[in-house]
């Protein structure tokens, strides 16, 4: 169900900050997110509203003057309402608005909530510090507050509204028995209760309409906050794979054992059901050819000690010619380059990248079979970059030498 529907119904404050607090902190509850009612007879924040690790809201009585958080909430309140930092708010001050937080681990800010120039209340928010290195979008947060206050302004208006309605009602029951003048008073009360009725209909109605485009705004903002999390995994992993790529040549690893270790991490890291990598054999320089080193997901039926590709023959004898790497991310891309057609390929898409050390052609990295089904523009350039490293590895190692004097990889 959209939270738009969801706040269909919610016409107090309570149900509001009991339904909209909880996107805020996220699918997960990343965040830790209150909300502290501003009081302007004391001016101080009197209650508060947060979210619990088990996704619910709880709510208590406080005492915290809004300067204590940011000096500039009150100014805020009147014209642009940023998110700003609390870094040198009280321990105690974060406590009573979120307990349990530790300031250590999370960044806090603050945004004033207001409507029609009176202050509202304080959102708060807590995030990870770790986040901050991976550079959060703060999108979802800053609409977040915006769809938190369109709410609570639409509840103050559907209680306004409620209010005009008792009135009228109240007019209408003192006609019964009253003189011409009074009924003539009563009657202008209820017409202008009416008129502040549709007045307060308009606006909740705009207000409305606001919440719901907010929402589809914090909703998109969601997407590319997971969109920007699984990039981050995948330079992570790849990361991941170079470093673990890089101390086994640093133990001097077996050339078989690090041909082998090379395809699993690569296929591992991109999710490529099928990796290859083919070196040149130069023990004939008059007909050199490819010659498959290691592999995974191969069709059982490959020998790899018969394996043979002329240069110039297929897409990897192709890419070994010409030196120029192939990318097919979609079956269109891949006419000029048909796979070998067996049916241990599970999609079109695939990467097939010349291995080159100091100007000299090496071999042929292959990585098919995603289990995405095809790949981006991002994971083609790591995939480049894991090329270059893998091509710096084989001439280190001296695998197109070595590999080929031992017994045929299995």
């Amino acid at each position: 169900m959209q939270l738009s529907i969801r706040l269909h119904d919610a016409v107090d404050p309570e149900t509001v900050l009991g339904r909209v607090l909880p996107v805020i902190a996220g699918a997960k509850g990343e965040r830790r997110v209150a909300y502290a009612r501003y009081a302007p007879e004391t001016r101080v924040l009197n209650r508060r509203w947060s979210t619990t690790e088990a996704g619910t809201v709880e709510s208590a009585a406080v005492e915290v003057e809004p300067e204590r958080l940011h000096a500039l909430l009150a100014d805020d309140a009147m014209g642009d309402r940023p998110m700003r930092p609390v870094d040198g708010a009280p321990t105690w001050v974060l406590s009573d608005l979120l307990p349990g937080l530790d300031p250590e681990r999370f960044w806090v800010r603050v945004r004033a909530i207001a409507h029609d120039g009176q202050w509202l209340g304080v959102l708060v928010v807590a995030e990870p510090r770790r986040w901050m290195l991976a550079r959060r979008a703060e999108e979802p947060v800053d609409a977040g507050g915006d769809l938190l206050e369109l709410c609570l302004a639409r509840a103050l208006v559907m209680r306004d509204r409620e209010e005009a309605e008792e009135t009228r009602r109240q007019a209408l029951r003192s006609l019964a028995g009253a003189t011409t003048e009074r009924v003539r008073e009563s009657e202008r009360a209820a017409a202008e209760a009416r008129r502040s009725a549709e007045a307060a209909q308009a606006r909740a109605d705009a207000l409305e309409r606001a919440s719901a485009s907010a929402t589809e705004m914090l909703m998109d903002a969601h997407v590319e906050i997971d969109r920007r999390s699984a990039r981050h995994q995948r330079q992570t992993r790849v990361l991941y794979l170079l470093r673990k790529l890089l101390e086994g040549n640093a133990r001097g690893m077996d050339p078989t054992a690090l041909a082998d270790e090379i395809v699993r991490t690569v296929s591992e890291a991109f999710g490529g059901g099928r990796c290859s990598i083919l070196l040149i054999d130069e023990r004939d320089p008059e007909l050199p050819e490819l010659r498959l080193c290691a592999g995974v997901g191969l069709p059982p039926q490959v020998d790899a000690s018969q394996l043979r590709v002329p240069l110039g023959f297929g897409i990897s004898g192709e890419v070994a010619r010409s030196g120029v790497g192939v990318v097919v991310r979609e079956p269109a891309e891949g006419e000029p380059h048909p796979l070998g057609g067996d049916q241990w390929y599970t999609g079109d898409a695939f990467v097939s990248l010349p291995l080159v050390c100091r100007g000299r052609l090496l071999g042929v990295l292959n990585v098919t079979n995603f289990r995405s089904g095809t790949v981006d523009d991002y994971e083609v350039e790591q995939l480049r970059l894991v090329a270059l490293c893998v091509g710096l590895l084989v001439d280190h190692a001296g695998l197109n030498e070595r590999a080929f004097q031992t017994p045929a990889i299995g």
